[in-house]
């Protein structure tokens, strides 16, 4: 009986240990493979932001609409502000 109660000890601290040994691992882990791990996205891309002249707000280049107003392409973060541009340059023509 003495042998059943040392071998169920010895595997609790084995157990406790190997919780605690895991945790350290992934509070130490690169910051991307805990995210990976945590189901997290990964980090997005940097893109470039681009400068909405109507309303002065800025929009990734790939989610800019573009337009060619007066002759120059420009980029708007809406189809609103495109229209409102193009409805200024045909207002002062």
């Amino acid at each position: 009986m003495r042998g059943i109660v040392f071998l169920v000890e010895l595997l609790l601290w084995l157990l406790i240990i190997r919780i605690v040994l895991r945790g350290l691992a992934r509070l130490f882990a690169p910051t991307t493979r805990r995210r990976a791990a945590s189901g997290e996205p990964a980090a997005r891309q940097v893109e470039d932001l681009v400068l909405d002249r109507v309303c002065r707000t800025y929009v990734p280049r790939s989610r800019a609409v573009a337009a060619r107003v007066a002759g120059r392409e420009e980029l708007f973060c809406s189809a609103a502000c495109r229209d409102k541009a193009l409805a200024a340059v045909a207002r002062a023509s």
